[in-house]
């Protein structure tokens, strides 16, 4: 965007887990490293810092990306000019808070503690209130700033909900780079009857709706196998069980419980070149979180041509079209998730599926478009 308004100055505000306020500048850019003790909730050390900040770079627009975190926050606090904020939206915590449990039972909560979950306080009893802290950064964020950007319907709703004084931007996501680039998928090389989750960190992601669909989908295809991108679950080794928390517990059981352990495969950490990997390699993509706003990760998928099978949740209907970019099920539904997955086992024909889907994500995250996007925003949103 730089090379399209070379007159703009750019000033940047991070977290710095050190305990000094920090000042760089790097290739024509200003770096603030502000000192952060918790992502959750705001300090006088954080709101010092974004103070100093603002009075040295002395912007003419503040724009902040997220608004759950407590630096989020503390810049709003520090806006003793007034200074017109934008805030770009990631996830909204307050929605999200209603989903954060992933439908898990009271009994599963109980039954699935971790030491680590004593240490952190990480238990899955806590998973809505973990969510607590952001929601309210995120409403104070909300109510003290002028402008937001989004990218679905789902978040301009909820975010003209709680202020209906914003001035709402549109705006799409820009992606990783190497996903604009070729090899596309092609099913002709794709592992047939693979499955490829891209997050089982949390109870939200839905990891374990895939694992109740799997043992329908084998009864017809033998041969399935899922692969998760996430903390590998069926490890043995004391160190990985040691930083185990109550969810991977809790998927490691369901693996052995439904007799999955030769059908499931969970990858750890994985780069960006590994993970368009997997989705080229993978037979269909399933997106089964319980609530999303605008996961990358199903753009990524189509912007490959990858078949794509998601929840109805959030803001994914602004995302795939039913039958022609995707398809959907209920979350809840994880039987409708497993013959979904069946009937795209039983074709070997996505030619339109799949240029559909590449069609509409190219369109959707053209880099150029976007940028101008945002200029025109930055245009608008002019300083009081």
């Amino acid at each position: 965007m730089l090379h399209e308004m070379p007159e703009v100055q750019l000033g940047v505000i991070v977290y710095s887990y050190g305990n000094k306020y920090e000042k760089y500048d790097i290739d024509g850019v200003t770096y603030y490293l502000v000192p952060t003790n918790s992502i959750n909730k705001t300090s006088k050390k954080q709101i010092e810092g974004c103070k100093k900040a603002i009075a040295d770079f002395m912007p003419d627009l503040i724009h902040i990306h997220g608004t759950e975190h407590s630096l989020a926050k503390a810049v709003c606090m520090s806006n003793e000019r007034n200074i017109r904020v934008i805030a770009n939206i990631q996830g909204l915590a307050g929605p999200y808070m209603r989903y954060a449990d992933g439908g898990l039972s009271l009994w599963d909560k109980w039954t699935n503690i971790t030491p680590l979950d004593f240490y952190r306080g990480t238990f899955l009893l806590n998973a809505k209130r973990s969510f607590m802290q952001r929601a309210r950064c995120e409403h104070y964020v909300l109510t003290h700033i002028t402008d937001i950007v989004g990218r679905t319907q789902w978040d301009h709703d909820h975010v003209m909900t709680v202020n209906p004084n914003l001035d709402y931007h549109f705006m799409n996501e820009t992606l990783r780079d190497s996903f604009y680039e070729k090899p596309l998928w092609d099913y002709n090389k794709c592992r047939k009857h693979t499955i490829f989750v891209s997050n089982s960190g949390s109870p939200l992601k839905g990891a374990h709706q895939v694992l109740k669909a799997l043992p329908i989908i084998l009864r017809q295809y033998p041969d399935t196998v899922v692969n998760f991108c996430g903390s590998s679950v069926m490890s043995n080794n004391l160190k990985v069980l040691l930083h185990f928390q109550g969810y991977h517990l809790y998927l490691r059981r369901l693996v052995k419980r439904l007799h999955l352990q030769e059908h499931v495969r969970f990858l750890g950490s994985l780069s960006e070149t590994q993970m368009k990997q997997q989705f080229l390699d993978a037979n269909v993509y399933v997106m089964p979180s319980a609530i999303e706003n605008s996961p990358n990760s199903l753009c990524e998928a189509q912007i490959l041509g990858t078949p794509v099978v998601a929840s109805y949740c959030g803001g994914t209907p602004s995302l795939l079209s039913d039958g022609h970019t995707g398809y959907f099920y209920r979350y809840e539904e994880y039987e409708m998730l497993a013959q979904t997955v069946i009937r795209l086992f039983n074709t070997d024909n996505f030619k339109n599926l799949s240029a559909n889907e590449i069609k509409t994500a190219f369109l959707r995250h053209n880099k150029k478009i976007n940028a101008i996007a945002l200029i025109n925003i930055y245009k608008k949103a002019k300083p009081n």
